[in-house]
């Protein structure tokens, strides 16, 4: 088969070696500008089933089946590889081209050697305040994982990357849920690394195909304790006598009337305030997770907090916004001024979140783009789930409202409508 001007692919039968059984191994030659170098498939059939200017075996059995798709698959990638050759450099010869094919002279790579290589990286970017230090930190945690499946399940250290296929992440995902007892979700993140870390790996050229590519992450929606308008104004008017109580309770509020998370607010500072576009006051910052903008204008009620807290001590020797302690300290607080206010709900730092962007924003008919702006979201998807969410709640108010609600007729149509 002429490919080109100056490169052709054919296959052949090599007859002078057939084996006790009459089968001719099946050959393949490149042919480039007239010069040739070839190889053998690996495959032998009958002479009488083999086509030669068809390049294929007769027949529907599995074995022809799988010796028609070698070559396919044969042809395609030589034809890859020849293109990828051409953006290196004008020359191409026959056994430059097959050596390419084989992954002759190409480095090769192992599964944690490259995770090891993205993590450098994104360590590198750490250290210049490019991504976060807590995501770096999950991808030390991937690696983990990755090694401590391959000991189990492999018995070795490593796996080259070619001898990684569909099957291992399935494998590796039964692994982490029913061997080390750990939650789909979180299961699936890792997995979702791994895939990245391959997806890197054919970008690098140190893998021709992603063997994941096709294999889809699946994730169980949790169920998302939000809080309501009542218990937002419950928490607004309740004055707490004991100070760290009081703080707590503030500082939620003002995560949950600007959507930041609890490592997001920790970190504000005054710097972060000020005079947008529209002469009203925003916070402008980059998200800590993903290092998206996540631009917030200011309601008058987290203004009036903010102001609340400007001259707490403890806010000025940190240069801060908000008087915010660990997170461990934090959700424990919460905790009590649940109780203390008598909502049946578990407040942590991420039901403020989770309340922002629906009971304060979608609930309100903000548009889910502009949530997702404020959020600071990579993508719009990850903010779909709040709208699903809010969308549940109008479900079942609506059933509530349904089984209550009735419509009568007024006494004067009533005794019409009888007459």
């Amino acid at each position: 088969m002429k490919v080109s001007q100056e490169l052709s692919i054919s296959f052949w039968l090599r007859k002078d070696n057939k084996n006790p059984a009459g089968k001719a191994t099946i050959m393949l030659r490149i042919i480039i500008d007239g010069q040739r170098d070839g190889f053998s498939l690996g495959y032998q059939v009958e002479p009488a089933r083999f086509n030669n200017k068809a390049a294929e075996v007769a027949g529907k059995s599995m074995e022809a089946i799988e010796i028609n798709k070698h070559i396919l698959h044969a042809r395609g990638e030589l034809i890859r590889h020849y293109n990828l050759l051409k953006t290196h450099g004008p020359t191409i010869t026959p056994t430059m081209l097959k050596n390419a094919y084989q992954g002759v002279g190409i480095e090769k790579k192992t599964l944690i050697q490259v995770i090891d290589y993205h993590n450098a990286k994104f360590k590198e970017k750490v250290e210049k305040e490019k991504r976060s230090d807590g995501t770096l930190k999950k991808w030390y945690t991937t690696k983990e994982k990755q090694v401590a499946f391959l000991k189990a399940v492999f018995k070795m250290p490593d796996i080259p990357l070619e001898r990684i296929e569909y099957a291992f992440a399935e494998d590796f995902f039964d692994h982490m849920t029913l061997t080390e007892g750990i939650q789909d979700n979180t299961a699936m993140k890792y997995l979702k690394n791994t895939k990245q870390v391959l997806k890197l790996a054919v970008q690098r050229k140190w893998l021709s195909v992603n063997p994941l590519e096709d294999y889809v992450c699946t994730y169980v929606n949790p169920e998302r304790d939000i809080l309501n308008m009542e218990e937002l104004s419950m928490l607004y008017y309740k004055d707490l006598w004991i100070s760290r109580l009081q703080e707590t309770k503030d500082s939620y509020l003002f995560m949950a009337l600007t959507g930041y998370a609890y490592k997001d607010a920790l970190m504000l500072s005054p710097d972060n305030i000020a005079k947008f576009f529209d002469g009203e006051d925003w916070i402008i910052k980059n998200r800590e997770k993903t290092w998206c903008r996540e631009n917030v204008p200011l309601l008058p009620i987290a203004k009036e907090i903010i102001a609340k807290y400007k001259n707490h001590p403890f806010c000025v020797a940190n240069n801060v916004l908000l008087p915010i302690k660990s997170n461990q300290r934090f959700n424990g607080y919460l905790k009590e001024v649940a109780d203390i206010c008598g909502i049946n709900k578990n407040l942590t730092t991420h039901t403020a979140r989770h309340t922002f962007a629906t009971t304060v924003t979608l609930a309100n008919g903000v548009p889910l783009e502009t949530v997702s702006a404020m959020l600071g979201h990579k993508s719009i998807r990850t903010t779909q789930i709040y709208a699903k969410i809010v969308a549940s709640k109008v479900s079942i108010d609506m059933k509530t409202l349904k089984n209550i609600f009735n419509l009568s007729l007024p006494d004067s149509l009533m005794s019409a409508a009888v007459a």
